[in-house]
């Protein structure tokens, strides 16, 4: 599908919604663009004002396969089921032992270890 824009950018709904996130969220949270997203399937983002766009980011690079990809949904429901959040930081789990290790073994040389975390942007500011 090719992008649909019924609103000036961000549409009055977002504009609402970003307005109340920046009077109860820390704005340490990092945004590039004020996009309200409200669902997702494939490429396609629709935003609360029902403006629909290509998503050229991949949820931020981490879903090259798109947005609820039936394998991908099928993977996380299969896990859900069995674990949903294992607390990582706090208690040892399978899961991310398995993702290290196979990272590891594509590293060179000495690279033994990963760190799993988060990362910063830049952020975005309503006018």
């Amino acid at each position: 599908m090719k992008p649909l824009i019924n609103t000036g950018l961000p549409g009055p709904k977002a504009q609402a919604i970003l307005r109340r996130d920046a009077g109860v969220v820390s704005q340490s949270m990092v945004r590039d663009y004020p996009l309200v997203v409200d669902r997702a399937q494939g490429m396609n983002l629709w935003d609360v004002d029902g403006n629909r766009y290509l998503d050229f980011t991949a949820g931020i690079a981490v879903m090259n396969l798109g947005w609820n990809h039936p394998d991908i949904v099928q993977a996380v429901t299969s896990q859900v089921q069995k674990l949903s959040h294992g607390a990582f930081l706090d208690f040892c789990s399978e899961v991310p032992v398995q993702f290290a290790e196979k990272l590891v073994s594509m590293l060179p040389g000495d690279l033994n270890r990963v760190y799993f975390s988060n990362s910063g942007r830049k952020q975005w500011r309503l006018p």
